[in-house]
């Protein structure tokens, strides 16, 4: 704004966005359209494949939940959570072996190739749903005694247990999750 004397200097205003409720002078681009892919079946990943690399994390933080209550479970300065960890461990172990063997049992699953090689009812997802809610509530208050145990004793082996049961629930929460879609897939 360098005006020179008798001479008019002239102002810009920057331009302004338009008021709340006012269309822009001109209209914004279209936004990208979104693809989607096809949704898949959820029950398709209700496999005994599935459920055993549940068991089978369960099973290699119970050992380390065993070795761990061998050495702090009696003598311990927190006895009782070396003792909880591995009780809770095998509480949840047992609860997917029933699962399991029940979904064999009812014919609900079938070990590849013979069919079915998922599960594929309402009667088995809902089964595979409940089992694994009560599983998780088992998993996560043993990995509530791991992190007692390892803050409490010098225990290597507790705080494995704590980071193999989190694998763990890490596996067997999206199993939850799907085996809840598959079950009310017919109905929604």
């Amino acid at each position: 704004m360098n005006a020179k004397p008798n001479e008019t200097a002239t102002i810009e205003t920057p331009t302004l966005p338009p008021t709340a409720g006012t269309p822009p002078a001109r209209p914004l681009p279209a936004p990208p359209k979104k693809t989607y892919a096809a949704p898949t079946d959820p029950c398709a990943s209700l496999t005994s494949a599935a459920i055993e690399a549940v068991i089978d994390k369960i099973i290699e933080s119970r050992d380390k939940a065993v070795s761990d209550a061998a050495a702090h479970g009696v003598t311990g300065r927190y006895a009782s959570a070396a003792r909880d960890n591995l009780a809770y461990l095998t509480e949840a172990r047992d609860k997917m072996q029933v699962l399991l063997a029940w979904l064999y049992g009812a014919g609900v699953l079938g070990v590849p190739p013979n069919p079915p090689s998922y599960v594929t009812n309402t009667t088995g997802a809902y089964n595979v749903h409940g089992y694994v809610r009560e599983t998780v509530v088992s998993l996560h208050y043993a990995r509530h005694w791991a992190t007692i145990s390892a803050s409490y004793h010098p225990s290597a082996d507790a705080r494995d247990s704590y980071e193999l049961t989190t694998r763990a629930l890490d596996l067997i929460e999206p199993l939850g999750a799907q085996a809840g879609r598959c079950y009310m897939g017919p109905y929604v």
